[in-house]
């Protein structure tokens, strides 16, 4: 028996054979020994990485986010050195994007620092950024203590990559089912479903509140999110959060999708559907961002709700409408959200 298929084996037998997707998708993406993001993956973007993102594709994103850091500062009315906390920097090519679109003069008055879970991207991001001014932590409550909780914090597809609980609606039965995961030597990886537990809060996710859902109609919400974005609100004494990712309001992801929006990238392909169950720890796994819900869970977390714009309409913003993120589909299926405390 392979070390993977042993290590499936003897956890999912001491889980009764079982287990939550949102539990196993971050087993694939976290586990110390076989996760993607912790062993598998390489780099982000090029031929090498299982897919792009804006900053690995252009430089305007960091030039209009750099803009966006001296216009907060000047909101805050902070003077001096302003704190920047980036969360899941990639291959480090943003954060490289952004500290040069200060000059070295400006630059000597930002305190980057980058909060990353994956050692493999640590290293990239170290050899991309090396002879800048940047200190790296595993954690967003590291990162804060570090600044006293006054800082600029921001994301680029970071909630995407959230483990997400996956549901299922039931016609017959009127009801949400949860999506388990099962195992077995035998027969491999299989799904079951659980009703939802009595006091389970649906109210608080805005995809169960989704107009009449077909049946078998998948949708996926992220309350470990929600509770990373309550620490944050806890210890932002001061400040703002930019969440860049692609999204949008429960009508606008679920659209014409009744598998949900869950899928996979191995090697730059696009998989869906039992896919999402092969090559364990070896491919990314994403949801659409619902941004009701980040707004709304904001407000509850005492922070505020500045902006929501496209990304396209973001970087003309920032005088950068002629990047290629801004043109077409990307340029507004990806969302900018704005929250201050």
């Amino acid at each position: 028996m392979s070390d993977l298929r042993e290590f499936l084996s003897q956890t999912f037998q001491q889980t009764g054979g079982l287990m939550p997707f949102e539990n196993f998708m971050a087993m694939a993406l976290y586990d110390p020994r076989f996760g993607y993001y912790s062993t598998a993956i390489q780099d982000v973007g090029g031929n090498r990485g299982d897919f792009a993102t804006a900053a690995t594709l252009s430089g305007g994103l960091g030039r209009a986010i750099g803009q966006w850091i001296q216009e907060e500062q000047q909101h805050h009315e902070w003077e001096g050195a302003v704190s920047v906390i980036e969360v899941g920097a990639g291959n480090g090519a943003l954060a490289r994007s952004i500290l040069d679109s200060f000059g070295w003069w400006k630059r000597r008055k930002v305190r980057y620092h980058i909060v990353d879970v994956s050692e493999p991207l640590r290293e990239k991001q170290r050899a991309t950024l090396r002879g800048l001014p940047v200190k790296w932590h595993t954690g967003i409550t590291e990162a804060l203590d570090a600044v006293d909780g006054k800082a600029l914090i921001f994301s680029n597809e970071l909630v995407d990559a959230f483990p997400a609980k996956w549901l299922r609606w039931s016609e017959s039965e009127n009801r949400w089912h949860e999506i388990f995961v099962t195992f077995s030597p035998d027969k491999g990886i299989g799904e079951t479903f659980r009703s939802l537990p009595k006091f389970f809060p649906e109210e608080s996710y805005a995809s169960l509140s989704l107009p009449e859902p077909e049946d078998g109609q998948r949708v996926e919400i992220q309350p470990l999110y929600q509770r990373w974005l309550a620490n944050v609100a806890e210890q932002l004494v001061e400040g703002s959060l930019l969440t860049i990712d692609y999204g949008g309001s429960t009508r606008e992801i679920y659209d014409r999708r009744p598998g949900g929006t869950l899928r996979g990238y191995y090697r730059q392909a696009r998989v869906e559907g039992p896919e999402v169950y092969q090559r364990f720890g070896k491919q990314d796994l994403t949801v659409d961002v619902n941004f009701d819900d980040l707004v709304e869970w904001g407000e509850e977390f005492d922070l505020k709700t500045a902006t929501l714009k496209s990304q396209r309409q973001f970087l003309h913003r920032f005088g950068e409408s002629n990047d290629p993120m801004a043109e077409g589909e990307v340029g507004e299926s990806f969302k900018v959200l704005l929250q201050r405390a």
